[in-house]
C-alpha cells in the first residue's frame, strides 16, 4: 500500500539530463552524482587554468551549480509534499461536500418538486377547467339528443382521403377511356376531361356524406328534414349530373364540336334516351363512385350530426391535460431516481474517500516526518563531498594557491518544513468524515424510504388536478 500510494501521489513529469535525475523521491548515490556532474575532469580542467584565482572571495561557477542543484531537489521535494498536502485538503473538502449532500437530499429534493408545481399548476388548472367545460358539453349534446353511446369516429382520416384519391385515380383512368375514342388527343385528352367528371363525383359525395346527408339521423325533426332533403336532393343531382356525362359522352365520340351544349340538351330532352352502352357505363361507373364517396364521408365522422366534434374538443383538452400531468409525474420520477442515484453514491464515495484519505495522510505524514529529513541530510552530506571533491581534485592540478573560501565549509542548508500542525487538522478532519460516514450511512438507510414517501405523495396530490381520477 505505502509503495503504490508513493507512486500514485509522486509527479513524474517527463523530463531529461539533471532534471530527470532528481525528479523524484529516489536516492542517487555519491559516486554515481560525482559521474553524473562530470567532477574531477571539470576541477581537473578548472585546475590546469589556476581557475578559481587565488584571490577569489566568492564560490565559482560550478560549486555554485552544485549548491544551486541541491536547494532545488529540496526544493522540489518540499513543494512535492505541499502538493500531497492541497490533495489532502482539496479531498476532505469534497467528502465534507457529500455529507453536506446528504444533511439536505431530502429538502432539495422535495424543493424541486414544489418548484415544477409552481410552474405547471397554471397550465394544468387552466387545462382542468376546460376539460370540465367541455365535458359538460358532452353530455349537455347527449341529453338534448338522446344518445347513450360513446362517439365513434376514426382517430385519423387519412384513410378516408386515401380511399377519396383513389376512387378519382379509378374513375379518371376508367373514364378517360371512353373519352378517348373522341378526343383529338386521344388517351391523354380523355383524361383531362375525366379528372374534371371524377372529382366531381367523389368530392360532392363526399362533404355531402360528412356534413349534409347525415342530418338524416338528428333527433330535431328540422335537422332530420334538412338531412333527408340533402340526401334526396344530392341523389337526384348526381343522377343527372352523370347522365348529362353520359350525353356529353356520346356527343363527344360523334364528333360534335360543342358536345357539352348539345350533350346537355340531349339530357333535357331525353335523360334516359342513351342509347350506346359505354355512355350508360359512364353514367353507371359515376353514380356508383359517388356514392362510394358518399359513405366515405358518413364514415369518417360519428354518423350523428356534431356528436364527434364535441367529443374531439373534450379528449384534446383531456390529452392536453394528462400531458401536462404525466410530465409532472415523469419529472418527479427522474428527481427521485437522481437523488436516489446521488445518494447512494455518496454513501459509496465516502466510504472509498475515507479509507483513501486515511492511507494517504499516514503515507504524507511518514513521508515529512521521516523520509523528508533523511532525504535532505543525505543530499547535505553527498552535496558538500562532491564540493570538497572538487575541491581536493582542483587543488591538486593548480600550480598556484586555492582561494581561502576552499578552506571554508559549504553552506547547504534546509529547512525541517514542519508541517505538523497541518497534519493534526488534517488528521481531525479526516477522523470526522469517517465518524459522520458511519452516522450518515445509517441515516440513509432510513432517507431512502422518505424519499419514496415524498415522490409518492406529490404524485397523490396531482390527482385533485387530474378530472379523469
Amino acid at each position: 500500500m505505502f509503495s503504490w500510494l508513493k507512486n500514485l501521489f509522486t509527479i513524474k513529469p517527463k523530463l531529461s539530463g539533471v532534471e530527470k535525475v532528481f525528479s523524484d523521491w529516489s536516492i542517487i548515490s555519491y559516486e554515481d552524482l560525482l559521474e553524473h556532474f562530470d567532477v574531477k575532469a571539470i576541477a581537473k580542467e578548472m585546475g590546469e587554468k589556476n581557475s578559481p584565482a587565488s584571490a577569489a572571495q566568492t564560490p565559482d561557477d560550478f560549486q555554485n551549480k552544485l549548491t544551486t542543484r541541491f536547494k532545488k531537489i529540496i526544493t522540489d521535494r518540499t513543494a512535492d509534499i505541499t502538493r500531497h498536502l492541497d490533495s489532502l485538503e482539496n479531498n476532505a473538502a469534497r467528502a465534507n461536500e457529500k455529507l453536506n449532500f446528504l444533511d439536505g437530499i431530502k429538502s432539495q429534493f422535495k424543493n424541486k418538486l414544489d418548484e415544477d408545481l409552481e410552474s405547471y399548476e397554471p397550465i394544468i388548472t387552466d387545462a382542468n377547467s376546460r376539460v370540465r367545460s367541455f365535458k359538460n358539453e358532452v353530455n349537455e349534446f347527449k341529453d338534448i339528443n338522446n344518445i347513450t353511446r360513446d362517439a365513434d369516429y376514426p382517430d385519423s382520416l387519412w384513410w378516408y382521403y386515401f380511399i377519396l384519391i383513389l376512387l378519382v385515380v379509378i374513375e379518371s383512368l376508367i373514364n378517360a377511356s371512353f373519352f378517348a375514342r373522341g378526343s383529338t388527343a386521344g388517351l391523354a385528352g380523355g383524361v383531362s376531361i375525366a379528372v374534371i367528371i371524377s372529382g366531381i363525383n367523389v368530392f360532392i359525395g363526399y362533404l355531402v356524406g360528412k356534413y349534409w346527408a347525415k342530418l338524416a339521423w338528428s333527433v330535431n325533426q328540422t335537422l332530420k328534414a334538412v338531412g333527408i332533403i340533402g340526401f334526396a336532393t344530392w341523389s337526384f343531382l348526381t343522377a343527372c349530373f352523370n347522365l348529362t356525362v353520359g350525353h356529353v359522352r356520346t356527343m363527344f365520340e360523334e364528333g360534335d364540336t360543342d358536345a357539352m351544349n348539345t350533350g346537355f340538351q340531349a339530357f333535357l330532352n331525353s335523360p334516359f334516351g342513351l342509347t350506346d352502352f359505354s355512355s350508360w357505363m359512364l353514367v353507371l361507373i359515376g353514380s356508383l363512385f359517388a356514392l362510394i364517396a358518399l359513405f366515405d364521408g358518413l364514415k369518417s365522422d360519428d354518423k350523428y350530426p356534431g356528436y364527434g366534434a364535441v367529443v374531439r374538443k373534450l379528449k384534446s383538452a383531456l390529452d392536453e391535460l394528462h400531458s401536462e400531468v404525466d410530465d409532472l409525474k415523469a419529472n418527479a420520477g427522474s428527481y427521485y431516481d437522481n437523488y436516489l442515484a446521488r445518494g447512494d453514491n455518496a454513501i459509496k464515495d465516502l466510504g472509498q474517500d475515507a479509507t483513501t484519505l486515511r492511507s494517504t495522510h499516514d503515507f504524507v505524514k511518514e513521508r515529512i516526518n521521516n523520509e523528508y529529513p533523511k532525504y535532505c541530510n543525505f543530499y547535505q552530506t553527498v552535496f558538500a563531498d562532491l564540493i570538497g571533491s572538487y575541491r581536493n581534485t582542483n587543488i591538486e592540478y593548480r600550480d598556484d594557491a586555492a582561494p581561502a573560501y576552499f578552506n571554508d565549509k559549504p553552506v547547504l542548508e534546509w529547512d525541517r518544513d514542519n508541517r505538523d500542525e497541518q497534519l493534526e487538522g488534517l488528521n481531525s478532519k479526516i477522523d470526522k468524515i469517517s465518524a459522520d460516514l458511519q452516522s450518515k450511512t445509517a441515516q440513509w438507510s432510513q432517507e431512502r424510504q422518505e424519499l419514496e414517501a415524498i415522490k409518492i405523495d406529490f404524485l397523490n396530490n396531482l390527482r385533485k388536478y387530474d378530472s379523469i381520477s
